[in-house]
């Protein structure tokens, strides 16, 4: 009896190991070798400029940390099972969204919609800021926003590098998250960073039923898990006696069980590598998302000075100082740096900076077995930025890019990804 259960047993996951090789192979029935089993990221080559054939990741020692990291997505990939945590931090072009969104949504299609928690969200509207679109924000109460990049603040900020605070007896706050194409994110727990004087409780919404609730005093946040699952983020706070109370709101985390890959963007207008490192939370707060995959975009704001303004080693000296709290938050993460895109200095002349930017990078990269996607090299090098605007690629400050210029560069990005992955996949089950 016991033999013919175990027969039984292997036999379904037999069938069960069929069907997911089956799947994978109806997506792409002509496909023979394991690269071309990934789903293919399109990239428009509409543009004479762009050097398409620069577009690469860049790695040093792959067998140290990505060979590893593509295990881990050949295993999403083809079994459908993990979670892996990417971070990406910079300055408004993180904020923004259009760069990030459309790297969230290109992430997940490479491994076929594996998509996984929404992951951490900062409702910049409550800021007083603007919002990337696919993050929606209602309150009540009047709030106050504070950066780490403006100049002359001295706030206490956790990772995101953005505070909203708010000093009336109560208040509250309403966050829904969607996809590009206007599918709202589900979730089941919630992590609220946040820290408050002592005498202001929390209040969660009251139509679900909790399941759990966590306190974490040190890295400022609060944790709920709750059923049903939900689309909106209902919660505030009150003073529980007659004293002034203030509550400031951090950051918060969407969370569901799920596989799948959790696209984290952590952006700030104006943000440097020095503006992160104010923050005296971040380390603790990091460890939370445990990365994976941390994506550096932090340089623009370093470099918008005159060029023999710009210091290098101290640049060097700050990029490794903010590593640090992403080794200790997961000693094996993976460093993808991301070059400058060209810009102009106040818009008179073309900022050579950027190449200075480009050196320090390649450098980090060496230094910590990291990757470097050459976006300044890609997009065509100096004074490149007035092509990308004349094609609507790049807005008129040369400096940021449109819509449009941003999907093209997470279009890129996620090719360039995809091929680093396929060609290890390739190499790894080769004859």
């Amino acid at each position: 009896m016991e033999n013919t259960m175990r027969y039984k047993i292997y036999i379904l996951i037999s069938i069960a190991a069929l069907l997911i090789s089956s799947a994978a192979m109806l997506r792409h029935p002509e496909a023979k070798t394991p690269s071309e089993r990934l789903a293919a990221i399109e990239v428009s080559n509409a543009y004479d400029f762009i050097q398409y054939d620069k577009n690469d990741l860049h790695i040093e020692h792959p067998e140290r940390r990505w060979h590893q990291l593509f295990d881990r997505f050949e295993q999403l990939a083809f079994e459908g099972e993990g979670k892996i945590s990417v971070v990406h931090i910079g300055g408004s072009h993180v904020q923004g969204g259009y760069l990030t969104d459309r790297l969230r949504e290109n992430f997940a299609s490479i491994v076929f919609d594996a998509g996984g928690e929404r992951g951490f969200v900062f409702p910049y509207e409550i800021a007083k800021t603007n919002s990337p679109k696919t993050i929606q924000c209602s309150w009540t109460g009047s709030w106050t926003g504070c950066r780490n990049s403006v100049n002359g603040s001295d706030c206490e900020w956790g990772m995101s590098g953005i505070n909203a605070t708010c000093n009336d007896n109560q208040a509250s706050v309403s966050i829904q998250s969607k996809t590009t194409t206007g599918d709202l994110h589900q979730f089941d727990r919630v992590r609220i960073y946040h820290f408050n004087s002592k005498n202001v409780m929390l209040d969660l919404d009251t139509t679900v039923r909790l399941l759990h609730v966590f306190a974490d005093t040190l890295s400022g946040y609060t944790e709920y898990s709750f059923t049903p699952s939900v689309t909106t983020l209902n919660f505030g706070y009150h003073v529980t006696d007659s004293l002034p109370g203030s509550f400031t709101l951090q950051g918060v985390y969407l969370s569901h069980s799920g596989q799948g890959i959790t696209y984290n963007a952590i952006g700030v207008n104006g943000a440097s590598t020095r503006s992160y490192l104010k923050c005296g939370r971040f380390a603790e707060q990091l460890q939370t998302l445990h990365p994976d995959l941390a994506i550096f975009g932090i340089g623009i704001n370093d470099a918008n000075v005159p060029a023999g303004d710009f210091n290098a080693e101290l640049y060097e000296a700050r990029y490794d100082s903010l590593i640090q709290h992403f080794r200790f938050a997961n000693p094996e993460a993976c460093i993808l740096f991301v070059t400058n895109n060209d810009t102009y200095y106040q818009k008179r002349y073309p900022n050579k900076n950027a190449i200075a930017v480009q050196q320090v990078m390649y450098k980090l990269a060496s230094k910590y077995d990291g990757a470097v996607f050459d976006l300044f090299e890609i997009m065509g090098g100096l004074g490149s930025i007035n092509q990308w605007q004349r094609a609507e690629l790049a807005a008129s400050d040369r400096i940021h890019l449109s819509k449009k210029g941003y999907e093209l560069q997470a279009d890129l990005m996620a090719h360039a990804f995809q091929k680093a992955l396929g060609d290890y996949l390739d190499q790894k089950y080769r004859p």
